[in-house]
């Protein structure tokens, strides 16, 4: 047990640097099955409201995915207890995953109880932790107090009938995301010592992610009969996904900004939750690439409604804001010409939106600004002040 004072221990030293464990691998692998149920969802319904719900309950799974990866990133903690306490939040998360098939209109309460349930695991977590080693005592009070609260609340809200609960559902996320995160390190008089990876866990999220938008890509050719005009909307929506993965990879990406957030001191660790928060909607934004890609497939075979455009315009709208808010997150700073890059695809974005082009016009021109988009960053990357 650490002694009052001292500094936050870990499982492994700092300087041997720390990858991604198979046991997080492994969480990992729950996420793909909820993050295919949620792409199913919005692909049944890419309307407005199919966009609403979509956000919503993504923006539930993927707090349990970051909040479990965060606490393996603070305390590096691989044994028994552990394991079995990240095996549960997973068993956990495959129940969730099961109630999304049709929506949770129909299994609200059951989804609610499930949910308030991994958030009361995740206060033992951080209450043990705390217990156990008194320097973090405080820090892991603030966190779980914030996870208790989120609790409640998704138990409260079992009181309120539909719409009502989801409202409540949104407040409590909103409340342990504040207390459990920016509001326990701007508070505490210690923050933990810690060795991060969160950027790699980042990045192998952001992996899962676009594994479905190309999944979604690869159904739209098959349900079509491999008709002539889904197979080019197909491989522009390919380019899509390879120029995302391209300009996430060479500029988002950074290995160390995590621990150069460490270093900086409490305020920027407070900042970084800009790039932390801000990923919810570069995934959003490129699971709903891929089911705009497969309904645009699917119009130009079928005919439709013509949602493809505006949902894909959408979604490059809110990646372009997701990285931008992610680049805020630690001051940094891109060249004039990748500006002018992100402004193209912006107004790429904006133009099939509201310009009503046809399918393969439509993806054909977002994957002509993630190309651009791609080459100029790739000349002229953008520059990590912390």
């Amino acid at each position: 047990m650490d002694e009052p004072g001292q500094p936050v221990t870990r499982a492994r030293d700092a300087a041997t640097g720390r990858r991604s464990s198979w046991l997080e691998l492994f969480f990992d692998l729950v996420f793909v099955v909820a993050v295919f149920e949620l792409g199913g969802l919005l692909n049944a319904d890419p309307t407005v409201h199919g966009v609403l719900v979509f956000a919503g309950l993504l923006t539930t799974i993927w707090w349990l995915w970051f909040s479990v990866s965060y606490f393996a990133d603070l305390f590096d903690d691989d044994r028994p207890p552990s394991r079995f306490a990240q095996l549960v939040a997973m068993l956990g998360v495959l129940a969730l995953a099961a109630s999304l098939d049709r929506g949770v209109t129909d299994d609200s309460v059951r989804f609610a109880v499930l949910y308030a349930l991994l958030l009361l695991l995740l206060t033992g977590m951080y209450g043990l932790v705390g217990w156990r080693r008194p320097a973090t005592r405080e820090f892991c009070g603030w966190n779980a107090t914030g996870f208790l609260l989120g609790a409640v609340g998704w138990f409260a809200s079992v009181l309120a009938p539909a719409p009502a609960r989801y409202a409540v559902w949104g407040v409590a996320l909103a409340v342990n995301a504040a207390m459990a995160g920016p509001v326990a390190y701007a508070r505490v008089r210690r923050v933990p010592v810690q060795q991060s990876h969160m950027p790699e866990r980042f990045g192998l999220f952001t992996i899962v992610v676009l594994g479905e938008a190309v999944l979604a890509v690869a159904n739209g050719i098959g349900d079509t009969g491999w008709r002539p005009g889904a197979v080019a909307i197909g491989i522009g929506g390919f380019v899509i996904a390879c120029g995302i993965w391209w300009v996430y990879f060479a500029s988002t990406f950074d290995p160390e900004a995590g621990n150069r957030a460490v270093r900086g001191g409490r305020a920027v660790i407070v900042r970084s939750y800009l790039y932390a928060y801000g990923h919810l909607l570069v995934y959003g934004s490129i699971v709903a690439s891929g089911v705009a890609v497969e309904v645009a497939a699917r119009e130009a075979v079928h005919g439709g409604h013509g949602v493809a455009g505006p949902l894909l315009g959408g979604s490059q709208l809110t990646l372009v804001l997701g990285c931008v808010i992610v680049y805020r997150g630690f001051d940094v700073r891109v060249g004039r010409r990748v500006a002018f890059a992100q402004a193209g695809l912006v107004l790429a974005a904006l133009v099939i939106g509201l310009a009503g082009l046809p399918p393969l016009g439509t993806v054909l021109l977002v994957a002509l600004a993630w190309v651009v988009l791609a080459v100029i960053e790739r000349s002229a990357p953008p520059v990590w002040r912390h």
